[in-house]
């Protein structure tokens, strides 16, 4: 893929919603698969085991289940893979801690998603108009996600324009 084809599938990049993450248990490999395929167009590293096992140590991402992951999983390691270019893994943690205080994973996860595509549009097609408001009541919470994910899709503009 060329510069241009990158730049394009970067901007254009669609996040699976809560809803589309496979809820059957999968193996490792098979999520390695799944979230390396789904995240390509914006990830500069592959998500790999070893990463996935440095999550569950930390606590950033709950233990498999028989050594299978299920969506909630999924969840967690998309997030996880779309900021830890920009964040450290203790700061992701913090984040989804205080996302669990007030949102189911599902509405937090779908939010998040939203906000990630309105942002790395924006940035891609810099028109200095203000990021589409989706957020139904204004939180801390939701004032973090937008914060947290400029950081993360200025950081794929730059990369993908400029390095």
């Amino acid at each position: 893929m060329d510069r241009a084809q990158s730049i394009e599938a970067a901007r254009s990049f669609c996040c699976l919603r809560y809803e589309e993450l496979p809820d059957i248990g999968l193996y490792l490999e098979q999520v390695l698969t799944l979230i390396n395929s789904a995240l390509a167009p914006i990830q500069s590293e592959p998500l790999t085991g070893a990463m996935i096992s440095n999550y569950v140590k930390n606590k950033a991402l709950p233990a498999p289940v028989r050594k299978k992951y299920g969506r909630e999983h999924l969840a967690y390691l998309m997030v996880t893979c779309m900021l830890k270019q920009v964040f450290t893994v203790s700061q992701i943690t913090r984040f989804f801690e205080i996302q669990r205080e007030t949102y189911p994973l599902s509405a937090a996860y779908n939010f998040f998603a939203t906000e990630y595509e309105n942002a790395l549009r924006a940035a891609f097609e810099f028109t200095g108009e203000a990021l589409p408001c989706v957020e139904t009541k204004r939180t801390e919470q939701t004032i973090l996600i937008r914060a947290v994910v400029l950081a993360a899709t200025n950081r794929v503009y730059a990369e993908k324009v400029y390095f």
